[in-house]
């Protein structure tokens, strides 16, 4: 059995968007290490990297790069499947504001409890249609990829947040709840102490690995019209545009996802699906980009 190359989570531990992925590793029982980022902006560990993408979770398998949950829980299923590794999980934007913009709002404070409400009734849901059936997961006796992406969010509110507390929320009232979510496996001891690591050895580790992922190449027939080796900026379309742009040469296009490459290497790997594609001669905050990162 062929192993796969080093994962590295670029994230914190408060970062709601973190929990899916790492669940999905926790399930797989697929080693990973954390290199843990600032809470807030900038993240100076990742731009040293040439990463100007400024939402977490960003994660890396070898020397390829995902910037979200959906390309990297695609790339890792595939790997997962041709390495051949006994797989559990059945095949089946951003920080505070931008994520959710509740936090923005200035009645914040007073909505708090309308958000525990909120939790309440999306936990009855789960405890009595979800997992109606007894469980212990949603599709029967194996975790899924339906577990793994309804837990995330009621795992980081209970345990994170510590909603766990609040009354009305306890196990007493939840018990098959409670019990699916800590069926995830965490771990073994040796791999949870020594699962963080500092900038200095991730960045050993990324740019001394191989690429885990095929050569998707450029599909002809794409409306953009775009040839490899294009210089070019990836951003979401959600996010004011030039704010956070992504600068690196076409590497992959297909229907389902953009591959660039940076100069130092790094592949990184955008979905199609809310994301946007520039040529960098197309865009009007090109040098401003460019100083951003550092390039001539």
């Amino acid at each position: 059995m062929s192993s796969l190359p080093p994962i590295i989570a670029w994230d914190y531990q408060f970062a709601p968007n973190s929990q899916k992925s790492r669940n999905y590793l926790y399930a797989t029982n697929t080693p990973f290490q954390i290199c843990e980022q600032p809470f807030f902006i900038p993240r100076p560990i990742l731009r040293n990297l040439g990463i100007t993408y400024r939402r977490v979770p960003v994660l890396s398998i070898g020397k390829d790069v995902f910037p979200d949950n959906a390309s990297f829980l695609d790339a890792i299923q595939l790997l997962l499947e041709n390495n051949c590794f006994s797989r559990r999980v059945a095949k089946l934007q951003n920080d505070r504001k931008d994520l959710f913009p509740v936090f923005g709002r200035k009645d914040y404070a007073k909505l708090q409890t309308n958000a525990a409400s909120e939790m309440r009734s999306l936990m009855d849901t789960v405890e009595n249609d979800f997992l109606a059936e007894g469980g212990p997961w949603i599709g029967g006796s194996e975790c899924g990829l339906a577990d793994i992406h309804a837990m995330w969010m009621i795992k980081w509110a209970l345990f994170t947040l510590d909603m766990q507390k609040q009354p009305g929320m306890g196990r007493d009232e939840f018990p098959k709840l409670y019990k699916w979510v800590e069926g995830i496996p965490k771990h073994d001891e040796h791999i949870e102490k020594n699962d963080k690591i500092d900038e200095e050895k991730a960045r050993e580790i990324v740019l001394g690995s191989e690429y885990a992922m095929p050569d998707i190449g450029i599909d002809a027939k794409d409306p953009l019209g775009y040839k490899a080796g294009e210089e070019v900026y990836v951003e979401p379309t959600d996010a004011d545009p030039g704010q956070h742009p992504q600068h690196g040469k076409l590497l992959g296009l297909n229907k389902n996802k953009v591959v660039i490459e940076l100069e130092n290497g790094l592949r990184m790997h955008f979905p199609r699906i809310s994301y946007v594609v520039h040529r960098s001669s197309d865009m009007p905050i090109v040098e401003k980009a460019k100083e951003a990162i550092g390039l001539p």
